[in-house]
């Protein structure tokens, strides 16, 4: 193993994307300070929060009697587990937003490396960025914590088990992606474009149950942290609970230090041989690419098809089915998918009691909306940012391509309105099933979701046009930040304003039924009425300025 190539690789890994992007890439000079921000960033803000906790574990001390140092100190062995399990999705998440263009962005192939430096850098880089941000940061925060606490040798013995539970998990998302790489490879061969959608649903399935895990077990912290401890003796077959195992044997009293060795020894033999397989199984497929699928032969006769029949134009049905296409095969695009699924399952977690919280009868309304509202409007909302940016590079293929500024609005809005649409039919469903509301409360949603669908997607496709990034290289942006914040920005206000009437019926039906302020009871129809006109005002406002910020956008070509 020879160090000072992994060291170069994990520099080439962190420099690729700033150095890809810039624009003169031949004078490009890092900036330590800018490179190295969110570290510095992370560790402050962690000696703040660790200074505040010192002086509040002091105030409720006094105040309530609570031992606060046999609480931080159950606390503290719980942290390994929590830093692996976020961190694991961290992890799954960023190799699906780079695996769309690893090739561009890892060193070549004929570098003379050998395998375990290639798979030791990849392991360590991923672990930059927000992974290792967390991981000072809390770390920070612990060890200010503990200073005058008399927990300081425990909080640095967390300390390192936080960091090899980033490098476990790290290694596990390593192996993970070189399997994920081989399965769908074999599914393309076999199954042709069937395959496309195994790994579609597949992933998303996977983030699904691996969130619920998630969810139970991290933001429910609050009734599970102090038993954690047991549930991870209760586990002690399972080897990622072994280094939470061997802080409690050494720290927590009535703990076994043999044991505690034995536990540390076990994490140690466990590490060295996930990344031993990871090594292997790079060995055996690092460089395997899944096959292309075969387009058949034969001549190609145009048909009319659905999108034909709905009124569109060949042009338009192209461009509808190349971004049908791209938004399902895209790996990087994933999140986008996974985030409205999120939005749907805590309230139906929290129905099921899976969360260690019920829903409460007076949150009951809010539950109900944030099924029926959030998920189809955020789609919307990211749809609408990134189906300009996601031509990437290749935008001279829409340049060059008989399409008009109408047939480039119609077509990118309808697709976005589609997959709006398409949600609110999913979550629909499964807060109809899950809140059985009345035929009013079930139509009021449901019109004010297509509202908000309708112009939420306007909206968001104009700024999509303004902001677009076409830079593909380390990884697809899509949108450029500012223009990012500001969409979401817009789309907030945008929404309030459309709901307006309906909170205002909502706020004066609460107050009048509570004696506060007796206010005339308000029509529901009459408020989603009202909603209803403001949303198609805002929509018919901005697809004229889409018309108008497209025409501007194809001149682009010309210049």
């Amino acid at each position: 193993m020879n160090w000072k190539n992994v060291l170069l690789l994990i520099q080439v890994e962190r420099k690729s994307g700033r150095l890809l992007r810039g624009k003169n890439p031949s004078k490009y000079k890092e900036n330590r300070f800018l490179a190295n921000w969110l570290y510095l960033l992370a560790v402050v803000v962690g000696i703040i929060v660790g200074v505040f906790a010192l002086f509040l574990s002091g105030t409720i001390s006094d105040v309530l009697g609570i031992d606060v140092q046999s609480y931080a100190a159950y606390v503290f062995v719980t942290l390994p587990t929590t830093i692996l399990i976020t961190n694991a999705i961290l992890g799954m998440v960023y190799q699906l937003q780079r695996s769309g263009v690893k090739m561009q962005a890892e060193a070549p192939y004929w570098l003379p490396i050998t395998w375990q430096e290639h798979t030791l850098a990849s392991v360590i880089a991923s672990l930059l960025g927000i992974p290792l941000g967390i991981v000072l940061f809390v770390s920070s925060a612990i060890i200010v914590f503990s200073i005058f606490n008399g927990l300081l040798l425990l909080a640095i013995a967390t300390s390192i088990a936080m960091f090899a539970a980033a490098f476990l998990t790290s290694t596990l998302t390593e192996i993970l992606r070189v399997l994920q790489v081989r399965s769908m490879g074999a599914v393309h061969k076999s199954s042709g474009k069937s395959a496309i959608w195994v790994r579609f649903i597949g992933t998303l399935a996977f983030f699904a149950i691996f969130y619920v895990i998630y969810y139970t077990v991290i933001l429910s912290a609050g009734n599970i942290l102090l038993t954690l401890t047991d549930i991870q003796g209760s586990l002690f077959y399972v080897p990622f609970v072994w280094l939470g195992l061997a802080l409690s044997n050494f720290f927590i009293t009535g703990g076994s230090v043999l044991i505690g060795i034995v536990y540390t020894l076990l994490s140690v033999a466990f590490i060295s041989a996930l990344y031993s397989l990871a090594v292997l199984l790079n060995k055996r497929f690092g460089l395997y690419t899944p096959p292309a699928i075969k387009i058949q032969s034969g001549t190609y006769t145009p048909k009319t098809g659905i999108l034909g029949k709905l009124g569109f134009s060949s042009v338009e049905a192209a461009v509808i089915n190349k971004d049908f296409k791209a938004f399902t095969r895209r790996k990087e695009l994933i999140p986008v998918f996974i985030t409205p699924i999120v939005f749907m399952l805590i309230p139906l977690m929290q129905s099921f009691g899976l969360a260690n919280t019920a829903i409460e009868p007076e949150g009951m309304l809010i539950s109900f909306a944030m099924i029926f509202l959030l998920p189809s409007s955020f789609m919307s909302y990211m749809l609408g940012n990134f189906i300009i940016g996601e031509e990437g590079q290749v935008i001279w293929r829409i340049y060059a391509s008989p399409i008009s500024a109408k047939n480039l609005v119609k077509s990118k809005y309808f697709f976005v309105i589609l997959f709006g649409l398409l949600i609110l039919a999913i979550t629909g469903a499964v807060g109809t099933i899950l809140f059985k509301p009345t035929p009013i409360m079930l139509s009021v949603a449901i019109l004010t979701a297509v509202f908000l669908i309708f112009a939420l997607s306007a909206v968001s496709l104009n700024i999509g046009f303004r902001g677009a990034d076409f830079i593909e290289t380390p990884k697809p942006r899509m949108i450029r930040p500012v223009w990012m914040l500001l969409s979401m920005v817009s789309c907030v206000l945008i929404a309030l304003a459309i709901m307006a009437p309906l909170l205002l019926s909502v706020v004066s039906s609460f107050l009048g039924e509570f004696g506060i302020i007796n206010f005339p009871t308000i029509n529901p129809f009459i408020s989603v009425t009202m909603s209803g006109i403001i949303a198609f005002v805002i929509t018919g406002l901005f697809y004229k300025f889409n018309l108008d910020t497209a025409k501007e956008f194809l001149k682009k070509a010309e210049t």
